[in-house]
């Protein structure tokens, strides 16, 4: 006869056997990689308690940090437009001229964005050449797909 675990531990949090249990509340600590040689442990461990740390971490800080930043630029240009948006509502006869500062910034703040996009595709491919494993690389991000969602995101007045 099969034993169903999944059964069993729900009748043990029913009758509140996991309710106190030492830790409770307080993160997992998973300082070992069970599929790491003793070797590589080592390696990590000194590494770590010497205040190393791998190229390919820092990387993927800087990844996820430079991602966030280009999140913003898209965010703060859209809020500029919705700011002019409100204040040609009010001024109709200034269309023109502020349409026109806006294309300036709007082509300025693109260019800048994809610039940022390119460096970003570099960074994320150094990285994929440094990470230890595939499973954890970065996907590059599709230049032309960014830049059109961008384009839609914070139209033209």
């Amino acid at each position: 006869m099969p034993i169903n675990v999944n059964k069993q531990i729900e009748e043990a949090m029913e009758r509140g056997e996991f309710a106190n249990l030492p830790g409770k509340g307080k993160p997992l600590k998973l300082d070992t990689n069970p599929y790491l040689t003793p070797q590589a442990r080592m390696a990590n461990r000194l590494l770590k308690e010497n205040g190393f740390t791998p190229q390919w971490v820092e990387l993927g800080k800087e990844i996820k940090k430079e991602k966030a930043q280009l999140e913003r630029v898209l965010i703060n240009l859209k809020a500029r437009r919705e700011r002019l948006v409100a204040i040609l509502q009010q001024y109709p006869h200034r269309r023109e001229a502020i349409s026109r500062t806006f294309e300036q910034e709007r082509a300025r703040v693109i260019a800048q964005y994809s610039e940022k996009l390119d460096n970003l595709n570099q960074k994320i491919q150094r990285v994929n050449l440094l990470m230890p494993t595939r499973n954890r690389q970065y996907a590059l991000i599709n230049r032309a797909q960014a830049l059109d969602c961008f384009q839609k995101a914070c139209p033209s007045l």
